[in-house]
Formats: structure tokens, sequence, C-alpha cells
């Protein structure tokens, strides 16, 4: 058996940085459609470019959908770095899938012990001592209510 893996390989762990990267570059990239807007409307154009402006439009449809298609490629780049190819469902592989999300897993059963040993009933409580009382005909230990014996069957 293979020894547990607690530790993402440093390949998906940059891939999952990468992706965050990306994500943030296509937010900034599709933010910034709205502070032209508004640098236009310092300058006095109150009207938004349409389509009948000609090239702008284009400009900022581009850099609109750009921003969002970075978006969404980081995103996809993430899910991937955090779980690995199989393990987010591009690469269907079931054994591979569970090699890939190992160490989530191993974090998750963590996280859920450390709430468990918290949980006051369920921590060991000691135990309530029995009392047997041993016959005297054959010297069989018996409970303490009992009234006769369980082995010879002699009042106690």
């Amino acid at each position: 058996m293979a020894p547990p893996v607690y530790d993402i390989p440093p390949d998906r762990q940059a891939m999952y940085y990468g992706g965050m990267v990306l994500s943030g570059l296509g937010l900034l990239l599709f933010l910034s459609n709205f502070c032209v807007i508004a640098s236009l409307a310092d300058r006095g154009h109150v009207s938004v470019p349409s389509v009948s402006s000609g090239p702008s439009f284009g400009g900022f449809f581009a850099r609109g959908l750009g921003g969002m298609l970075l978006m969404a490629a980081g995103r996809g780049l993430t899910a991937v770095g955090q779980s690995g190819w199989a393990g987010a469902g591009v690469v269907l592989n079931p054994q591979q899938a569970r090699k890939d999300l190992e160490p989530m897993n191993r974090a998750a059963g963590g996280l859920l012990n450390d709430v468990l040993e918290e949980v006051d009933a369920l921590k060991a409580s000691p135990a309530e001592p029995t009392v047997k009382v041993r016959c005297r005909a054959c010297r069989a230990l018996n409970d303490e209510a009992a009234k006769f014996c369980d082995q010879c069957g002699k009042a106690m």
C-alpha cells in the first residue's frame, strides 16, 4: 500500500495559482470597461459608444468578452490545479480521480475529526463500575441484583 499523500504536487499548485492570476487579470480587463465609460462621461461624452459609433464599440466588446473568457479559463485552471485532471472531471478515470483528490479528502477528514473531538456527547465517559456477586455454591459471578445464580440456579 502506498504511503498517504498530504501535499499537492508543485505543478498543480502552479496551475492553481496561475488560474487565480488569470481570473484576476480577466476581472481587471472586464472592469476596465467601466473605467473607460466613466472617463468618457467626465469629458462630456455622456452617451456610451453604441454599435453605430464604429470601431470603438468593438474595443469595448472585445475587452469585455476577453475579460470574461480569461475569468472562465482562470477558473478552469484553478479547478484542475485544485483537484487534478481526473478529480476535476476532465479525464474520466475513477482510480486517478481518487489519487488526485487524496490530499483534499485527507484534509476534509482531518477537519471532520477536529469537529468530532470537540463534541461532548462523543467524548469517552468513564464507565460505571459493575458490581458482581459470587455464588457460594458454584463460585460463578452474577449481577448484584440477581436472586438466583445464573449457573447453578441456587438462591444467592
